[in-house]
């Protein structure tokens, strides 16, 4: 029954393609950037209702997140999707968004399509890159009543299972006072000093910190001229580790950086956290190995397992810790083409890219089916979810 199964979730994932593709196309020539998102959100939603889906826009006050469900003789369990879409400055869709809505609402149609019974629900997410959308959604129990979460994400190579770090976002103003650089410096208090000396403080935090901890930041305004003594600084910084403990404590080290500089500068702070911080990604084995089988019979190979390997940071982090996810990343281009570059935008937009997307969907959908069909399955995926 599975085989027959999952021979028809290929062969309606097969029929949908050209649809899927060129939605991604479409997606890929109008970048839209963090919670603006509105052509991309619109257009995969769009596709979904065409298809008997229930349709909920605005959700968690977010103008371009959406939920999508379909119910088929029950209500559970409940398979959630997960669809990103925003792009970046200067580069456009360099992390390849464009194909990870397109993947998630082709494999729910897909499987909708199917005879299995059970709740099918696609949730699109703005702002991965900045702004935390499922932070934002996770907060308002957007992810709550799901059995299972996943996406795929494009990538220079395939990973099932990827490790990602909390991430703290924090920004530190100076206010020192303004003079003329030459005639009477005497009289300013430098902001810009406080500034670098910020910098030469955490430069020094370094040497202290655990080898998974990051701490990196840039000056968003240094001054106005160089014949003025800067009045005002600010810089926004991200502060990442593998736990979120030590991440928080890290930040209490920021922190005390910055109010030092200020001190030795003779000026006043103002330091800023984030309410969106991003959580550690949370693995769920049961189901990335789930996924694994299914992308294995798909003809992709996969290679030894390093979970810790180049790690970034990803909202998806907040989602596993409320439900079973999983995040794999699938090969799209050569491994020397890193995200967030021109050419990873290109690569997003090529027939490699939208062959990949195929797969993701292909994989995802069998994947979901699984767990729909293999209650043994969906027990594992749930314990191991509780035992973190």
């Amino acid at each position: 029954m599975s085989d027959k199964v999952k021979e028809g979730i290929i062969k309606n994932i097969n029929e949908l393609s050209a649809s899927l593709i060129s939605i991604a196309k479409e997606i890929h020539k109008r970048p839209e950037l963090a919670f603006e998102e509105n052509f991309a959100s619109g257009l995969l939603a769009s596709a979904l209702k065409k298809h008997g889906f229930k349709i909920e826009k605005n959700i968690a006050g977010l103008k371009t997140a959406f939920r999508a469900a379909y119910s088929k003789g029950s209500s559970s369990p409940v398979i959630g999707f997960i669809a990103e879409y925003d792009a970046l400055p200067e580069v456009g869709h360099g992390c390849g968004h464009n194909l990870i809505g397109p993947a998630s609402i082709g494999a729910a149609i897909a499987l909708a399509k199917s005879d299995i019974k059970g709740k099918i629900v696609v949730i699109g997410t703005p702002a991965e890159e900045k702004g935390g959308g499922k932070v934002i959604l996770s907060k308002k129990g957007a992810f709550n009543n799901l059995d299972a979460a996943m996406m795929v994400h494009p990538s220079n190579d395939t990973e099932i299972v990827k490790r990602a770090l909390a991430a703290i976002d924090v920004s530190v103003e100076y206010f020192g006072k303004p003079s003329h650089a030459a005639a009477t410096p005497w009289d300013g208090a430098n902001a810009l000093d406080a500034m670098i000396l910020a910098f030469n403080n955490i430069n020094a935090l370094r040497q202290q910190i655990k080898p998974d901890v990051r701490i990196h930041g840039i000056i968003i305004n240094g001054g106005a001229a160089p014949n003025i003594i800067p009045a005002y600084t600010s810089a926004r910084f991200l502060v990442r580790a593998l736990d979120m403990k030590d991440a928080q404590e890290v930040l209490k080290k920021v922190k005390a950086c910055f109010n030092a500089a200020a001190y030795a500068a003779g000026v006043k702070a103002k330091i800023t956290v984030g309410e969106n911080a991003y959580e550690v990604f949370k693995p769920n084995y049961p189901l990335a190995e789930a996924f694994e089988r299914n992308l294995k019979s798909l003809g992709v190979k996969i290679k030894e397992r390093d979970e810790y390997k180049e790690l970034g940071s990803s909202d998806i982090g907040n989602v596993s810790q409320i439900t079973p996810t999983i995040h794999p990343n699938l090969d799209i281009c050569h491994k020397q083409i890193p995200h967030h570059t021109k050419e990873f935008n290109a690569a997003a937009g090529s027939e490699s890219g939208m062959r990949g997307m195929i797969v993701a969907a292909k994989a995802m959908a069998m994947t979901g089916a699984d767990i729909m069909m293999d209650k043994g399955l969906l027990k594992m995926i749930k314990e191991a979810h509780k035992r973190g």
